[in-house]
């Protein structure tokens, strides 16, 4: 109130005497809002590395803390100032299957494939398999969370039953500690700053997640977590399997030709052109898992990501190389052709018709 008080002070001839002034408080950047995670999951992480790259005098990306994927995308639907949310596969998928938003999840598009979340689940040292947590507390996030949803899904399919509790992960790995819950699970991308940064000596330690076919419909088996991503919770020469689920970029369709849209084509080119930057420290390492190519199953692109990526794929760009090429080498041949008949100086028209003679004559003798 104060800031806007002195402003309206200020007299409109000093305004008007600066011209830039105006023109700069008028320049709005395109403003994209993001929906990460928990304040210390990998989805924040993602978001505000995409914050440190991104952000220009031209485009601004805001991220905001969520709860998970499936709220992200009752959010991204519903919160105003939304427009992209990290979302686990899995979650699509159970909102479809439960009729969730009926008229409005097909507004649901994907920009790219980002990389694949991992079941962790952290235990106390009396549970050595995943099917001794049948019946004990066990600590899954909070209602709505992806790693609800994911936990809930996974001990389902493997015949399980634990006693699931919902609280935020931080809290929960201090009543592991504790010895009052049995196991903490979260699904992230590794390595998690939650687990990474667990004191030694605790008797906390991962416990495998098995897969199956039945497990396989969904999730993707070959997770492995190491001693290099948990130093103090896995042994140098151990490693635990585990189970993950694909995280996608996921987007508001607006309407072709809307500002939100046409803010969303300006995320899309700025995202796809600078993220090599992402790929450099102190950046999250699953940036390197990347690969803006993939396809996302199950999930439409938005239409300027897959745009994008046509037009600078390797094929594309080989393609756009060699009729370049050809270009440049029938300028050339036109020039030449002008030249020898000493008619450099022709009128437009002029210019364009013997430029169709010569691309027939040289088409017709290739």
């Amino acid at each position: 109130m104060r800031r806007r008080f002195l402003l309206s002070a200020i007299p409109a001839t000093t305004l008007l005497g600066r011209p830039n002034l105006g023109r700069a408080a008028t320049a709005r950047p395109a403003t994209i809002g993001i929906m990460g995670g928990e304040i210390d999951g990998t989805f924040m992480r993602i978001a505000t590395d995409l914050t440190s790259v991104l952000n220009s005098e031209t485009l601004r990306v805001v991220p905001v803390v969520g709860k998970g994927s499936l709220q992200n995308l009752g959010d991204l639907l519903h919160l105003p100032g939304v427009d992209l949310a990290l979302v686990t596969s899995d979650a699509l998928a159970y909102a479809q299957t439960n009729n969730l938003y009926p008229k409005e999840i097909n507004k649901i598009q994907y920009i790219c494939k980002l990389y694949d979340n991992d079941v962790h689940v952290c235990a106390g040292p009396a549970i050595k398999l995943l099917s001794d947590l049948q019946g004990k507390p066990v600590n899954i996030d909070v209602e709505g969370a992806g790693t609800n949803l994911t936990a809930r899904a996974v001990f389902k399919t493997l015949g399980i039953q634990p006693d699931f509790r919902v609280e935020e992960p931080t809290i929960a790995q201090d009543r592991l500690r504790r010895g009052e819950i049995a196991a903490n699970v979260y699904v992230a991308g590794t390595p998690v700053r939650l687990f990474a940064s667990q004191p030694a000596d605790t008797g906390l330690h991962f416990v495998a997640v098995p897969s199956n076919p039945e497990l396989e419909k969904t999730y993707l088996p070959g997770g492995t977590l190491t001693h290099q991503d948990y130093p103090t919770l896995i042994a140098p020469t151990q490693s635990v399997d585990t189970v993950g689920v694909g995280v996608a970029l996921a987007v508001l369709a607006w309407p072709q030709g809307t500002p939100r849209y046409q803010n969303l084509v300006s995320f899309v080119d700025a995202f796809f052109s600078k993220f090599p930057a992402l790929l450099k420290p102190p950046h999250h390492p699953k940036w390197h898992d990347v690969n803006l190519e993939a396809a996302q199953p199950g999930w439409v692109r938005f239409a300027p990501a897959a745009m994008w990526i046509a037009q600078h794929s390797p094929a594309a760009q080989t393609a756009t190389a060699t009729s370049t090429a050809n270009q440049l080498g029938m300028q050339t041949e036109f020039d030449a052709f002008l030249a020898q008949r000493g008619v450099p100086n022709l009128t437009p028209a002029q210019r364009q018709a013997t430029w169709q003679y010569l691309k027939q004559h040289r088409q017709q003798t290739q």
